[in-house]
């Protein structure tokens, strides 16, 4: 029941869980990476405003941005038009020549603004936001293993006191030792047991060989460190 989906959502969802974690450690990076692609772009934006976009006015007058029309037209009128310019055609490459085609060629200098720009936030920021992204995820994943560790560490731990207890249960003569008969009862009576049985892929061949190899005197019964250890040692490895 509650322990089978414990274990399922420990197997499915850990990839999901570590890429939550490294994202929110990350998230610092990410903020400042946007603060600094808007600087870039700003400041393209500022020199666009003093070059082209007397250019882009004096086109306006004789109607020469036929393509994009109304979209154009007033497109640098703003430091924030400008900024919106650049992030649609030189970032999200929506019609890069609608604009600066009709004004490279009418001042050709121009294309210094355009393709400094390009080069610039497409060729240079946003490959080195790429790279520190890269590398923040990377440190935080060297961090993350020490956070495994303590993770197997606590499985460890729980899965001893859970295999104690399920010692307790099924030792049924209550004599501290197990038989094969009382291993395998208690294996398919025994819902968590069951449950956590199926979830190491164990069955009750599986079961019977284990327990011969745990029985090295042939005695015919296993202590509780026997039970309990090769169980957990079970379960720590179906984790790494």
């Amino acid at each position: 029941g509650a322990a089978l989906v414990e274990l399922f959502l420990d197997y499915v969802l850990r990839e999901l869980r570590q890429m939550v974690r490294m994202t929110a450690s990350c998230f610092r990076a990410m903020m400042w990476s946007f603060v600094f692609a808007f600087v870039m772009m700003t400041a393209w934006a500022m020199l666009a405003m003093e070059l082209v976009r007397p250019t882009v006015k004096q086109i306006e007058e004789v109607g020469g941005f036929e393509e994009c029309g109304s979209s154009c037209e007033g497109a640098m009128d703003t430091v924030m038009l400008t900024n919106l310019l650049f992030f649609t055609t030189v970032v999200a490459g929506d019609g890069w020549g609608q604009i600066s085609r009709p004004v490279v060629l009418k001042h050709p200098l121009t294309a210094v603004v355009f393709v400094g720009a390009q080069l610039t936030l497409v060729f240079g920021v946003l490959n080195l936001i790429v790279a520190v992204l890269v590398d923040t995820f990377a440190e935080q994943r060297e961090r993350d293993v020490n956070s495994r560790a303590e993770e197997l560490e606590q499985a460890e731990q729980d899965a001893v006191e859970f295999f104690t207890r399920i010692f307790k249960a099924i030792d049924e003569d209550a004599s501290g030792e197990l038989t094969l008969d009382e291993l395998l009862s208690g294996a398919s009576l025994h819902p968590d047991f069951q449950n956590h049985l199926r979830v190491m892929d164990i069955d009750e061949n599986d079961l019977t060989q284990l327990f011969h190899m745990l029985d090295m005197d042939h005695g015919g019964t296993i202590d509780h460190e026997e039970f309990v250890g090769a169980l957990t040692r079970w379960v720590n490895e179906s984790k790494t």
